[in-house]
């Protein structure tokens, strides 16, 4: 899997730009352009429903865009077809982009409100990084926000969620040093491309004991996928490192345990400290409250390699711890891959949610049927 098909993942399909099908995809209006140099998208349907979804892409490591004439992402297909309008923004940054989505993506709903008049109901919707944007609106802004949908959610405290591919960096390097360069920083240059993988994946096929070791510590990935998650990721820890003006990951403190090789591990992986402030900026962007007063449903793929769904029991918790546990709802799909689910298993978590927030009746947790 190279760095374009991760991006793909990443984005949701925010960029496929296929065909939805029918009239589904017709909208009353299709309006694109740019605010404060963030691209935006507007789909109101013919048929709308007085209802609005906001929705947030993935990390990407290109600006998303817009082009006039292009025909909605097929995910959003249920959600057109049922009359609800969608509203999405670019953003105005690349990469862990959460500070800069959060402000665009708002000045976006508001324009929203009026060109189009308030909505009865608005839902956020995300994916990947998008679920972290998705965590953070629905407790900041319960007062607009009456349920929100993260898919494939990174919605743990990100520095957690992020310092999981830091470390498993750290103990690649350890296996296999000096291919990849330096850790902290990395180096500027660097490119999480198929020609990386490729490299990643013959150092480790030459280093099977390795591969295993790594395998069994990281625990959500797999032989074919080790490698591309490893390039991904170095490739985000490097864009953090430079957007937080410092090395916001460590090591230092991480007892590594479950790889069959801990001991040689933990004695000889390189051990790192953060950067105060860096690590500060990555734990305001974003740490979630568990302050819950509104619906949320989170799905995941099972296999997810890149954001483990065992992630999402940690924002489990921050929402028990305050008191706000009947409001959150985790739902999973049997499937490896990231972010890898139909329009209409989409489509049919939203409709759970929406049903929640009409009736009151929360979804039952666990894989869906």
């Amino acid at each position: 899997m190279h760095a374009e098909r991760w991006r793909v993942g990443l984005l949701g399909w925010a960029l496929l730009g296929a065909s939805i099908g029918g009239r589904a995809d017709t909208a009353a209006s299709v309006e694109v352009g740019t605010r404060d140099g963030a691209a935006y998208r507007i789909d109101v349907p013919a048929n709308w429903n007085r209802e609005l979804v906001v929705y947030y892409h993935g990390y990407s490591i290109t600006p998303v865009t817009f082009a006039a004439g292009e025909p909605p992402s097929p995910m959003f297909a249920p959600l057109l077809r049922a009359g609800y309008a969608v509203v999405q923004s670019g953003y105005s940054a690349t990469g862990w982009a959460v500070a800069e989505a959060d402000a665009d993506t708002e000045k976006l709903r508001r324009d929203f409100v009026a060109w189009h008049g308030a909505p009865r109901r608005s839902y956020a919707m995300g994916m990947s990084m998008g679920g972290t944007l998705t965590v953070l609106t629905i407790e900041r802004r319960p007062n607009v926000y009456n349920g929100a949908l993260a898919l494939c959610g990174a919605i743990e405290p990100s520095d957690h969620a992020l310092q999981r591919l830091f470390a498993l960096r750290a103990a690649f390097d350890h296996y296999v040093p000096d291919l990849l360069g330096p850790l902290v920083p990395v180096p500027a240059d660097y490119r999480a491309d198929a020609a990386t993988e490729r490299r990643i994946a013959a150092a480790l096929a030459a280093r099977p004991d390795a591969r295993q070791a790594l395998l069994r510590w990281y625990g959500a990935a797999d032989a074919d996928n080790l490698a591309p998650v490893i390039a991904f990721g170095s490739y985000v820890i490097g864009e953090l490192q430079r957007r937080a003006h410092g090395n916001p990951f460590a090591n230092a403190d991480l007892v590594y345990l479950g790889s069959g090789d801990d001991a040689a591990l933990d004695a000889g992986v390189r051990r790192y400290h953060a950067d105060p402030a860096a690590a500060a900026y990555l734990a305001r962007w974003y740490t979630p409250s568990g302050r819950l007063t509104r619906p949320l449903l989170a799905l995941h793929d099972s296999g997810d390699p890149l954001v483990p769904a065992s992630g999402a029991a940690e924002y489990a918790l921050l929402a028990q711890r305050a008191g706000h546990a009947d409001n959150f709802v985790l739902q999973y799909i049997d499937r490896e891959g990231h972010c890898v689910f139909t329009p209409e298993e989409i489509g049919r978590a939203f409709d759970a949610l929406v049903a929640w927030v009409a009736s009151g009746r929360r979804p039952a947790d666990g894989k869906v049927p």
